[in-house]
């Protein structure tokens, strides 16, 4: 098996749903524990020649929600290329819009959000990918109770912390690190191209809890 699969790179892409009117595709290298490599991205064909450029020499992550455009006035140097980087230059702060969530425990899930399973994606680590109809801004104002009602619709209670807006996971069609000879890539455990109606305006229904 290749290591490299364009065409599931290029669907994990558009599983994203990024786009320059919402923010930066947040591409990250690994090594283990330790950042190799960071790219902030603004199109499909550069995030999949950096895909490609990285691939092997780390294991590839990417933010499951944009990172903000802002981050250009500090790191232009970033945009779409990957730059040899040992720490990270992104925190939850630089998150302007919500376009998804990655479940790690789906048998936790109550029925709001069980009911779209079937037609979501799995991930390489089994994580149910929910792409939002809608992507919902955030506000440095209205970023705990954004994570607060995304917490309440996945599992219909709201922890101390509520949900973490920025979630990494692997690359799809990238080489795993812990591949084998017979699996030397990340891959879709289940693929669903679809956009589910209706996840946006239930999130948004969420009555707000205390912080």
């Amino acid at each position: 098996m290749k290591s490299f699969s364009e065409r599931d790179v290029r669907r994990h892409y558009d599983l994203l749903q990024h786009g320059p009117e919402l923010g930066l595709t947040h591409l990250k290298a690994t090594d283990g524990d330790h950042v190799i490599g960071i790219g902030l991205f603004d199109n499909e064909a550069d995030f999949v020649s950096e895909c490609r450029r990285y691939n092997g020499l780390g294991t590839l992550h990417v933010g499951v929600n944009p990172r903000s455009n802002r981050l250009m006035e500090d790191y232009g140097g970033l945009r779409n290329r990957m730059r040899t980087l040992f720490a990270d230059v992104v925190a939850e702060g630089d998150i302007d819009f919500v376009t998804g969530m990655a479940v790690c425990n789906p048998d936790q899930l109550v029925r709001a959000s069980r009911q779209f399973l079937r037609d979501a994606s799995v991930l390489a680590d089994g994580e149910v990918f929910f792409p939002l109809d809608k992507a919902m801004p955030v506000s440095p104002d209205s970023l705990s109770k954004i994570r607060r009602r995304l917490d309440a619709w996945l599992y219909g209670e709201v922890d101390s912390n509520g949900i973490d807006l920025m979630q990494f996971v692997r690359v799809a069609g990238t080489a795993a690190a812990d591949g084998g000879w017979f699996r030397r890539r990340t891959m879709f455990r289940k693929f669903r191209p679809y956009i589910m109606d209706g996840i946006t305006a239930e999130i948004e229904d969420q009555k707000d809890e205390p912080a």
